[in-house]
């Protein structure tokens, strides 16, 4: 057994805990019930042992993805998203003024879901931040075969 298996099965940290698996994404359509980002923000600032203001500044991170997520969806759902397919003819200009709607919204929280991020990552240290590694890679990447996208 590895040392990262090793920290996993000490520290009890499974997926579920981040609503995972059957449960759903943490981002997905049920992460505003139930104080959702208390919990995550909990969660996360017992794994890495945070203070105060390292919470506050994760908190606002979460915030600013939901933030962008919550402009996304307006902007997929309602009747611009079901008048795309009512015609007899797929209508392309409004269908490509519906896609440059959504990169707008993401290029407009981009910037402040980096500086978010950066805040909240700078204000770690080096061990919480080896942590931190380890967990998006078992969070976001440790179902699929080969790691993070991005690699090779």
């Amino acid at each position: 057994m590895n040392f990262f298996r090793r920290w996993q099965a000490h520290h009890g940290f499974h997926h579920h805990h981040f609503g995972h698996g059957r449960h759903g994404h943490p981002f997905g359509p049920h992460a505003d019930a139930d104080g959702f980002t208390d919990h995550l923000v909990a969660r996360v600032a017992a794994k890495l042992d945070l203070d105060d203001e390292q919470q506050r500044r994760l908190a606002a991170w979460i915030g600013q993805l939901r933030g962008q997520r919550d402009a996304l969806k307006g902007l997929a759902r309602g009747p611009e998203l079901a008048g795309l397919v009512a015609g007899e003819q797929f209508p392309r200009e409004s269908a490509q003024q519906l896609l440059d709607a959504k990169l707008d919204a993401l290029r407009a929280a981009g910037p402040g879901v980096i500086a978010a991020f950066a805040d909240f990552f700078d204000a770690l240290d080096a061990e919480q931040r080896q942590v931190l590694r380890f967990m998006m890679r078992r969070f976001g990447h440790g179902r699929r075969q080969g790691g993070a996208p991005w690699s090779a």
